[in-house]
């Protein structure tokens, strides 16, 4: 439409748009955009605030693999500490908001028996509440079965107080360990009566295939619409086939989708030979 127009916003939501709106007495507070474009605000649905702004510490990656990836940041962990953490995530989270974005869902990483980057993360929760809304995933970055005290780094991080739930099946030893991954990350979020978001199949492997069974544990548990599956890149390797049973079992779980190209499109394929993948 044409013109300046007045906006009424009620929840958290636009509730009424009009070209003049009469300022209500009920109203909490009365805001000047003089003429400017007013938008929603952006949402970043998958980043890992733990681990930003650490590019070449202790190394850089060589390979440009994501295995690569994986093992310079358990070079890094144990020498993590709340101050660093914390100093790097605001500094992010400030970019971040200067640029419109208002809702941030980070995992952070739970395979450190001290949980020090996840205290940090918690509170700079609180900090940042005014701001921004911040909602953080328990993530096991080296599984839950496979690592040790996984389980119970998982739990506890539930305890202190994690929005979400997360996994990571494919990078369990075994297609059981894989599976009991998914069983416990189902367990903790019915418990807590959290959402889950799993990193799931984020590899080539036509064989990985993790996203049908939190399809079907969706289902079976009852949690459709709070499940999130992140990253699931293994999907661009599936024959037809399968790819359409796992898409229509996805939609009746009302499972969602959480795509990350820009770091897929240059991690997958590293493996190939020529033609190679991505994303």
């Amino acid at each position: 439409r044409d013109g300046l127009v007045d906006i009424a916003i009620k929840d958290g939501r636009f509730a009424r748009i009009a070209s003049e709106l009469p300022s209500p007495s009920s109203a909490i507070r009365e805001i000047d955009a003089a003429g400017r474009l007013v938008v929603p605000p952006f949402i970043d649905a998958h980043v890992h605030l733990d681990a930003v702004l650490t590019v070449g510490q202790p190394r850089y990656n060589t390979t440009g693999t994501l295995l690569e990836g994986i093992q310079i940041w358990s070079e890094l962990k144990p020498s993590l500490t709340r101050e660093d953490v914390k100093k790097r995530v605001l500094e992010e989270i400030r970019w971040e908001v200067a640029q419109g974005t208002l809702h941030i869902r980070s995992h952070v990483d739970v395979c450190d028996p001290n949980l020090t980057a996840l205290k940090a993360l918690l509170e700079v929760r609180e900090e940042v509440r005014d701001i921004c809304n911040l909602q953080l995933v328990a993530f096991p970055q080296d599984g839950i079965m496979s690592f040790p005290n996984g389980r119970e780094l998982l739990r506890k991080a539930m305890e202190l107080g994690c929005d979400l739930v997360g996994g990571i099946p494919h990078f369990e030893w075994t297609r059981d360990m894989g599976v009991e991954d998914v069983h416990y990350a189902f367990e903790l979020a019915k418990e807590f009566n959290r959402d889950i978001d799993c990193h799931c199949d984020e590899t080539d492997d036509p064989l990985s295939r993790f996203t049908e069974v939190m399809a079907a544990d969706t289902i079976q548990q009852g949690w459709q619409g709070r499940v999130t599956a992140s990253h699931c890149t293994a999907m661009h390797s599936y024959d037809n086939a399968y790819a359409f049973k796992l898409i229509h079992l996805l939609a009746l779980a009302q499972v969602n989708v959480i795509a990350n190209p820009f770091d897929n499109v240059v991690l997958q394929g590293r493996f190939d030979t020529y033609p190679k993948r991505r994303g």
